[in-house]
C-alpha cells in the first residue's frame, strides 16, 4: 500500500486544500484567528480611558461656559436652528442601528449585521452634513464665533463634539471596510465592540449638550 501510494504521487503537485467561500452565502469569515482575552481587555480599558478624557475636556468646557454667564449680563438666546432636532433624532437612531447590529454579529448573523452597521454609519454621515447646515444657518443669522458669548460657546461644543464623531465615523467606516470583505473573524470584532460603545457615549454626550442649550443656555 505504501509503495503504491508513492508511486501515485511521484511528479505530481503536492494536494491543495480547498479554498474558503469569500462569505456571500453562508457569511462565514476568512480571518478565524482567535482573540487574545489581555487584547480585549486592554481595548475595552482604552476605551474607557478616552471617554473618561473626552468626558473631562467637555466638562472643562461646559464649567468655563457657566463661570463666563455668570460674569455679566450680557448672555443672549440664540435660538437653536429647528435642523439640530432632526440632527439628534438621526444621532439616536444610528446608535440603535449600530447596536442592533453588535448584537446580530454576536449571533453570526452577518448579514443583517453588514446592513444594520451600514445604515448606522450613513445615519452618522448624515448627522455630520446637518450639523453644517445648522452652522451656516446661525452664521447667515449674525451669530459668529468672535460675535456673542452663547453662539461662541455653542461653535465650540459642537465642533468639538463634531470631531470626535468623526473620529468614530473613521472607525465605524473601517469596521463596514472589514464587514463587506467578510474579514470580522473573532481577532477583530473587539473592534466592532470598542466602536459601538464610543458611539454611544457620543449619543449621550449630545443628548447633554442639547439640553444644556434648550434648557438652560
Amino acid at each position: 500500500m505504501a509503495r503504491t501510494l508513492t508511486e501515485a504521487n511521484i511528479g505530481n503537485l503536492p494536494p491543495i486544500g480547498p479554498e474558503l467561500p469569500p462569505g456571500g452565502g453562508g457569511g462565514e469569515d476568512r480571518d478565524r484567528r482567535p482573540i487574545p482575552g489581555n487584547s480585549r481587555a486592554t481595548s475595552i480599558t482604552g476605551i474607557i480611558v478616552l471617554m473618561c478624557a473626552s468626558s473631562m475636556t467637555f466638562a472643562a468646557l461646559i464649567s468655563a461656559m457657566v463661570v463666563r454667564r455668570g460674569l455679566n449680563n450680557d448672555w443672549g438666546h440664540i435660538g437653536l436652528p429647528h435642523i439640530l432636532y432632526w440632527n439628534t433624532a438621526l444621532l439616536l437612531v444610528s446608535s440603535i442601528a449600530i447596536d442592533a447590529g453588535r448584537r446580530l454579529l454576536r449571533h453570526n448573523k452577518r448579514v443583517l449585521f453588514n446592513w444594520f452597521w451600514s445604515i448606522g454609519a450613513v445615519l452618522g454621515s448624515a448627522f455630520l452634513a446637518g450639523q453644517v447646515v445648522a452652522w451656516r444657518e446661525l452664521d447667515q443669522r449674525g451669530f459668529y464665533l468672535n460675535g456673542h458669548p452663547s453662539s461662541a460657546f455653542f461653535y465650540v461644543l459642537t465642533w468639538s463634539h463634531a470631531a470626535h464623531v468623526i473620529g468614530a465615523l473613521g472607525a465605524v467606516l473601517y469596521v463596514e471596510y472589514r464587514a463587506l470583505r467578510y474579514e470580522l473573524g473573532p481577532g477583530r470584532r473587539t473592534l466592532v465592540s470598542v466602536s459601538a460603545i464610543f458611539w454611544h457615549f457620543l449619543d449621550l454626550l449630545w443628548l447633554c449638550i442639547m439640553g444644556l442649550f434648550v434648557f438652560w443656555a
